[in-house]
């Protein structure tokens, strides 16, 4: 089928409230709306307003009966919140995988095994260095840090040690890293969280995708998402496995790695003050269970 050039027209504000009111949406305070449609803006709240679409309209554009602009904005707020939420943790996570990989590599294989072919699994080594050398070395108009001019002043070395390049690695290049890496690597970094290496492997992969989602600011509530990570055996019958592609096994994976760096133990309790303060929104959509704050896993109860 041949394509054919977009031709929708831009629409005004006003023609926007127009269209939504057309589409059977209530809207009390038209002033809110207009600041709502012009900072967030129309498309970005489209991804929103069809969770609140008519069942009957084959083309959900038009609103179910009595719906208002108001509840789609408390669910904009209360996923703006929950990935608020979500990324302070992926911070804290990110930060420890990395030092982790650091000092346990380095531990085991020496201070220069991230650019040492030697500590990888056969033919992958090539695409670490090129995440490396995009992340580290002078020249490439990318790296500012004070750090790593400091150590290509004074040393010969073709590249820093572990520890330099772990902090200007993105998460996706941990990740890769840690894939790829020989299990000398592997193993010591995955007991640190109390897992498996394949668990482990698997985990990362899962939270690299949820940590972008934030940093983009898409959609979180209610996405399918494309990684599936695996459920270890201990919590097989705890997590529902229909859950892998729901928000719920994220939060789960992100619970039981927060626990293992200690410190801060809130993330949990201020997970299920946002969870039970959302807007009527069921909580299937994000994969929770009805009874998801008994689960042993959150230990609310104790």
């Amino acid at each position: 089928m041949p394509k054919a050039p977009y031709q929708k027209p831009a629409k005004s504000l006003d023609d926007q409230l127009a269209l939504l009111r057309e589409r059977g949406l209530i809207i009390h305070d038209e002033a809110d709306a207009r600041l709502h449609l012009e900072n967030i803006s129309y498309y970005r709240l489209s991804g929103y307003t069809r969770y609140f679409a008519d069942p009957s309209d084959q083309r959900r554009e038009r609103f179910r009966p009595g719906v208002t602009f108001g509840e789609i904005g408390q669910l904009y707020v209360f996923d703006r919140l929950l990935r608020v939420l979500m990324a302070e943790a992926f911070e804290r996570i990110e930060v420890a995988v990395k030092g982790s990989l650091a000092y346990h590599g380095a531990m085991n294989a020496g201070p220069f095994w991230m650019t040492d072919a030697a500590n990888f699994d056969h033919g992958s080594h090539g695409s670490v260095m090129r995440l490396i050398d995009e992340a580290c070395m002078p020249g490439n108009g990318k790296h500012k840090t004070q750090f790593l001019e400091a150590f290509y002043n004074k040393y010969s070395d073709p590249h820093p040690p572990a520890w330099m390049i772990s902090e200007v690695l993105s998460f996706h290049g941990a990740s890769i890293l840690y894939k790829n890496a020989k299990g000398i690597i592997r193993i010591p970094v995955a007991a640190r969280f109390n897992l498996q290496h394949d668990i482990m492997e698997s985990w990362l992969h899962a939270l690299v995708f949820a940590r972008n989602v934030c940093a983009h600011h898409q959609r979180l509530w209610n996405r399918t998402f494309t990684i599936k990570p695996k459920i270890p055996k201990n919590y097989q019958g705890e997590w529902p496995e229909g859950a892998r592609d729901k928000l719920y096994i994220t939060c789960c994976i992100v619970k039981h790695m927060m626990d293992r760096l200690g410190g801060d133990m809130t993330w949990g309790p201020r997970l299920r003050l946002l969870i039970n303060s959302r807007p009527a929104v069921p909580l299937r959509a994000m994969g929770f269970p009805d009874d998801w704050e008994l689960s042993p896993v959150w230990g609310f109860n104790r």
